[in-house]
């Protein structure tokens, strides 16, 4: 399934906090700790495992007035760097 198709969500197993507007993600399993930004943390808000990558993007873009193709391409990339880390769920 292409990326824009699937529906982001935290796996289970972790916490998280919110710090000063970032978000703070404790993966108990992996014993480490993630910051996440502004923009990171909103977008992490939104992966619920109900809305797809491409309505993630285009919130994002109306949220942070960027250009859609940019929203895309960022929300991409931090969703993927997220699957890295074993925070989101696999598909």
């Amino acid at each position: 399934m292409p990326s824009a198709g699937r529906c982001p969500k935290p796996r289970a197993g972790l916490s998280t906090r919110q710090v000063r507007g970032e978000t703070v993600v404790l993966d108990r399993g992996g014993l480490k700790v993630h910051q996440l930004n502004e923009s990171a943390t909103f977008i992490w808000g939104l992966c619920t495992g109900r809305l797809t990558e491409a309505e993630i993007a285009s919130r994002v873009a109306k949220e942070f007035a960027v250009e859609p193709a940019q929203a895309a391409k960022d929300v991409k990339m931090l969703i993927t760097q997220l699957r890295q880390l074993g925070l989101l769920n696999k598909e």
